[in-house]
């Protein structure tokens, strides 16, 4: 069953690496409906809408494991 969650944030965020070059990212969080928070960065050259909802579901779930133990 795959775990609900809402993003609640994009931000574009410019980094710079440690040879002085600049790289651009996308910070995407969320919150599971049983909320869990978290956050994933993801290249902006990289950034694919399809594998990024891979990315989100599978951080979801890794988010909500905890809830699954009747903790």
């Amino acid at each position: 069953m795959p775990v609900k969650y809402t993003v609640t944030d994009v931000n574009e965020r410019r980094r710079f690496t440690a040879a002085g070059g600049e790289t651009l990212e996308y910070d995407i969080h969320i919150t599971t409906e049983r909320g869990a928070t978290g956050s994933i960065r993801i290249p902006v050259s990289s950034y694919e809408k399809e594998e990024v909802k891979k990315l989100l579901d599978a951080l979801a779930e890794r988010l909500d494991l905890p809830f699954g133990f009747g903790i």
